[in-house]
């Protein structure tokens, strides 16, 4: 474990909102695998806040190449059977924004798991999409469409040359990597000029979190750092972005999904899936605002 400071404003001073559960050691690539809401009982990080700037962060944090051995070993693809409402809930804010995006030359979705959005791209006038995933599991599980597409390693602008890329996109990623501000960097060396990051983020300031604290799913070991509306615009701006909007995300899940999510445990939540699947509601799809915030910012 590494001592960090903040990834917004570099302070060092902080107070503890989440303290660890003394589980260092047991740290395992399902702990980081895709809503595995449960395992997070088994290992939570010492979750700090900054007294300067007010960023949530996990300090201290598991060794860099640490993670990026377990986040290869682990199984981003648990989601696979919602990828059509998780589709439709970011291609949604795309269309609103996508005036903003002016030339559609080159795309590149970071965290991409198993491409399900790469298609959403290329509908939207994109004439070269790359998706970055680090989980070898879930660039096995891609599409023989989309497979091409998608590089199975953790996004580096060395793959790219400068100012070749025109959307970044980034869903519920940023709270993943070791180094958000290093990475939001990286987006801006190769983007064009104009180019823009359109990001989708868990809010820490959402009512769900205040309500659950630390039962909360988003308080997890797959996550390091948690941002809220303001601290995310702020990140963007610190790197010189033009932050076109940050705004709250309603997401569209089924009802099976949202039930998956609740801090039930599954001695209960087992039985209400088989109700929901008897009844035929599983599938049902719900649109909530339960937490999620979005962002597009411009290279300035």
């Amino acid at each position: 474990m590494i001592k960090v400071p903040c990834h917004l404003c570099g302070a060092d001073d902080y107070d503890v909102v989440f303290p660890s559960n003394d589980q260092e050691s047991m740290l395992a690539p399902h702990h980081l695998s895709a809503r595995m809401i449960d395992a997070n009982k088994e290992y939570r990080h010492n979750w700090v806040r900054c007294k300067q700037c007010r960023l949530v962060y996990a300090n201290p944090a598991p060794e860099e190449d640490v993670l990026a051995r377990l986040y290869t070993e682990s199984d981003q693809g648990a989601y696979t059977y919602e990828v059509d409402n998780i589709t439709r809930t970011y291609r949604k804010y795309l269309d609103r924004y996508g005036a903003h995006v002016t030339r559609r030359g080159r795309a590149v979705d970071v965290g991409a798991g198993a491409g399900f959005f790469l298609k959403a791209l290329l509908d939207f006038g994109f004439e070269d999409v790359i998706g970055y995933e680090p989980s070898a599991k879930a660039c096995a599980s891609a599409s023989p469409d989309v497979a091409p597409m998608l590089r199975n390693r953790s996004f580096s602008p060395d793959d790219l040359g400068p100012g070749s890329v025109d959307l970044v996109t980034c869903f519920q990623t940023l709270e993943h990597v070791y180094h958000p501000e290093k990475t939001i960097r990286s987006f801006a060396d190769v983007l064009s000029p104009g180019g823009v990051v359109y990001a989708v983020a868990h809010n820490f300031g959402s009512w769900g979190v205040h309500l659950l604290g630390e039962r909360h799913p988003i308080v997890n070991a797959g996550h390091l750092t948690l941002f809220d509306m303001s601290t995310l615009r702020r990140i963007f701006e610190n790197l010189g972005f033009d932050v076109i909007d940050v705004f709250k995300v309603t997401n569209r899940y089924s009802v099976r999904y949202w039930t998956e999510l609740l801090p039930l445990g599954e001695t209960i939540k087992k039985p209400l899936a088989g109700f929901l699947k008897t009844v035929g509601a599983a599938a049902i799809p719900v649109s909530l605002s339960m937490g999620n915030m979005g962002i597009f910012a411009r290279k300035g």
